[in-house]
Parts: structure tokens; C-alpha cells; sequence
């Protein structure tokens, strides 16, 4: 065996023996035989090239080259404690990171995020937005563990769970005529223009509105602009034109808009994709609260 191989227990050895002043009380303390304690050291010593202790009838204690050298091992224990803890809490899913893929509003997950974090707290998260097609592309490679997506196809789509609906709203200038009505039909907005954004739910709403209005012989007049909904929202408040947002209302709402619910099945399903073949720990974690509530959103629902 090279000389610089070592069996760590000889370490663990030798430092109980300086912290205890004898080998036969850090037999004790380590439960073991003190001709055990006592062999380690002087291999460990071998090993070294330098005596570690000095003996006698009293006791033992360390020579000056043991000094510095126990020092050094000390510093050499407490990085590999904290090595071995942190590979624990990583395989428990405690530390690490955890990529996400949304293709709808992040403050629709805010409650799963929420309770993810109160027990996963040392996990760093990081938020990929995307459309639908494009996070579970994300997902199958590998570039993000999780994606929370409007639209789940059959052809190589990777491992779903359908969590719940979410509902359609209009967000309109107060200036424009329906500003005041308490709910709106699709069909009264078939001359509207509508911003959507090009990345996360937007061309998803693009789809919905075209499948629905073809039904009267109606192509609706949309834009997509690569930008988020708070500047979608100012767009509207200046009358470049309406748009729809999903879930609950969005706290960037401009001052100068109004929203509508829309009536009817102008609903958007909201599933989690991810790879089981994944192996990241955090994964896992988010997956047990997904699930759970999701199995709360169906009890609702019934």
C-alpha cells in the first residue's frame, strides 16, 4: 500500500488518545481494545515518518511534531464531518438545487413553493419560463428536474400529474366599452386585439382563442411580444390592446386596467412533467407536495 493511504480510523485514534491523555482511556471511549488504540498510533506513527507521542508511566502526550500534526488532522476531521453531512442532507433532499420550467404564472405555485421551502429550506431553486412544448422539451433532457405546463401531449411525454383548472381573466382598459361587465363571452371580443406573451402561457391562450373563435369563421388579431405580463398589463392600460392572464389576479396590475372574468370553458389545466428516471433528491420532495396537492385540489373539486 503507497505510504500516504491511511486508514481514517487511525486518525480518529490518535486524537482521542492526545484529547484523553492515555490509550487505555480512548479504548474506552471509542469502545474498542486499548492494544488496538495503541497498534493504530504506532502505524499511523509509521506511516507519518514522525513519533506523535511521547510515553511513560504517566500517560502519554504529544511530541511537537504530533502537535502540529494533530492540528492539521483536526482541521482535516471537521471538513470531512461537514463533507459526510452535507452529502446526507443532499441524499435527503435537505441542500442541493432544483431547476423549475413554468410555462404558467410562478404566483399560481406560490403555495406548493411555499411549504417546498419550510422544509427544504438550503435548496437553491431556479425558474426557467418557457411555453408548454418547450419545457417538456427541457425536461426530457435534463435541463430542468420539473415543469409546470398548460398543455401535456401523449407522444414521449414524460411522467404527468393533472393538478387542477385554472380560469381565463380579461384584463381590459377602464376606458374600453365592456370595462363595466361582470362577466364576457368570447364571442364579444372577436375584434379585440389581443398581447400575449411568446413565452409561457402565451402561445397556449394564442391556440385556445383561435380553436374557439374558428367556430364562427373568426381568426382572432393576436400579437406576441417577448415580455412579461407586467409590461403586458401596462401595454393594455395604454390601449395597445387586451389580454388574458390565468389563476388569481395579478398584484402588477396597472391602476389604469379592469378584470373580467371570462364565461364558459375558457379554462387552462395546469399539470407537473418531470423524467422518473431523474435521481435529484430535491425532486422528490417537491413531487410528495405536488402530489398531495394535487390528491387536495380533486377532493375540492368533487
Amino acid at each position: 500500500m503507497p505510504k500516504h493511504l491511511v486508514d481514517f480510523r487511525l486518525f480518529q485514534y490518535a486524537l482521542t488518545s492526545a484529547e484523553q491523555g492515555s490509550f487505555r482511556q480512548a479504548a474506552a471511549t471509542l469502545n474498542i481494545q486499548q492494544s488496538t488504540v495503541s497498534r493504530g498510533v504506532r502505524n499511523l506513527e509509521h506511516r507519518v515518518g514522525a513519533a506523535l507521542f511521547e510515553r511513560d508511566h504517566s500517560g502519554i502526550r504529544p511530541t511537537p511534531a504530533g502537535d502540529q500534526f494533530l492540528k492539521e488532522a483536526t482541521l482535516g476531521f471537521d471538513h470531512l464531518k461537514r463533507a459526510l453531512e452535507r452529502a446526507e442532507a443532499l441524499q435527503r433532499g435537505d441542500h442541493g438545487e432544483l431547476t423549475v420550467g413554468v410555462s404558467v404564472p410562478f404566483a399560481m405555485l406560490g403555495t406548493l413553493f411555499e411549504r417546498f421551502r419550510a422544509g427544504h429550506g438550503g435548496v437553491s431553486v431556479e425558474i426557467v419560463e418557457e411555453t408548454s412544448d418547450g419545457c417538456r422539451s427541457l425536461v426530457q433532457q435534463r435541463q430542468v428536474d420539473v415543469a409546470f405546463v398548460t398543455k401535456v401531449t401523449g407522444n414521449g411525454t414524460p411522467q404527468s400529474l393533472y393538478l387542477r383548472d385554472e380560469r381565463m381573466t380579461l384584463v381590459l382598459p377602464k376606458s374600453h366599452p365592456l370595462a363595466g361587465a361582470g362577466r364576457l363571452k368570447l364571442e364579444e371580443l372577436r375584434r379585440e386585439r389581443f398581447v400575449l406573451g411568446a413565452s409561457g402561457v402565451g402561445p397556449d391562450l394564442e391556440q385556445h382563442l383561435r380553436k374557439r373563435m374558428a367556430k364562427w369563421g373568426v381568426q382572432p388579431r393576436v400579437q406576441l411580444h417577448r415580455a412579461g405580463l407586467c409590461n403586458l398589463i401596462n401595454m393594455v392600460a395604454l390601449g395597445l390592446g387586451v389580454t388574458i392572464v390565468i389563476g388569481p389576479p395579478p398584484r402588477v396590475a396597472a391602476n389604469d386596467v379592469v378584470l373580467v372574468p371570462l364565461a364558459g370553458r375558457n379554462i387552462v389545466p395546469v399539470s407537473a412533467v418531470w423524467m422518473e428516471s431523474n435521481p435529484n433528491p430535491a425532486l422528490k420532495g417537491l413531487l410528495d407536495i405536488v402530489r398531495e396537492h394535487a390528491s387536495v385540489s380533486r377532493v375540492t373539486q368533487l
